[in-house]
């Protein structure tokens, strides 16, 4: 069972790719079902090794938290949240600001597992944050503005393993 690592994420660009995107993920799955990162980096039939060298991840995304929106101005996204097995799909990321650069990619994430997070995007590539339990433990005045960001993302001070220590 792998450590579930959590993903919030926005794709744009303008819409008749975006909505080809999410068209074609549709049935991307390996069963015909939704597979967003088999749409945006096909790997064929599923081979573990090849979905986590291609993907970073071994499983492909449902649907469940995500949303196509048309924005009305020549510009769509697909944005919301899942989970991944082990790390965030950065491989797909990539590949997706490789094949179609005039889109936008931004996600963050978040191991609590393994004790990381950070941030990526097509425009600045990845920030990482390492030891987040050491880091939460500094006073919130040393933290730089991209790891205060990051706490707010996923309010990880009011995360009940951060105080699990203090209570004992």
């Amino acid at each position: 069972m792998p450590n579930w690592c959590n993903n919030s994420f926005s794709i744009t660009g303008n819409t008749e790719s975006i909505k080809d995107l999410w068209e074609a993920a549709q049935t991307a799955g390996p069963d015909g079902d939704f597979g967003l990162l088999n749409a945006i980096a096909p790997i064929g039939d599923w081979e573990y090794g090849k979905a986590v060298d291609t993907w970073g991840t071994k499983w492909d995304v449902t649907d469940e938290g995500l949303e196509f929106i048309d924005n009305g101005d020549g510009t769509a996204s697909i944005s919301g949240w899942f989970d991944s097995a082990w790390s965030p799909p950065i491989g797909a990321y990539e590949q997706l600001a490789a094949d179609f650069d005039s889109c936008i990619i931004e996600c963050s994430y978040y191991e609590p597992g393994m004790d990381f997070g950070g941030f990526w995007s097509s425009e600045n590539g990845d920030e990482e944050f390492d030891n987040l339990q050491e880091r939460l433990e500094q006073p919130t005045e040393e933290w730089d503005e991209r790891f205060t960001a990051f706490e707010v993302e996923y309010d990880l001070l009011s995360e009940e393993w951060r105080f699990e220590e203090e209570e004992a």
